[in-house]
């Protein structure tokens, strides 16, 4: 089964968005939530701890 050029970069497009999201978390959770960086920071190290 092939796939279409079309579908192949739309799942490429996908693939890089959700990598460039999990390189920039912090940034991005803190625009969305209101937060400062650092207290998301914090928070995400907090949870790496348990």
């Amino acid at each position: 089964m092939k796939g279409t050029p079309m579908g192949w970069f739309i799942f490429l497009v996908i693939v890089i968005g959700a990598i460039a999201a999990y390189k920039y978390r912090v940034p991005l959770l803190a625009k969305i939530l209101g937060q400062p960086q650092d207290r998301i920071q914090r928070a995400i190290d907090r949870k790496k701890g348990k």
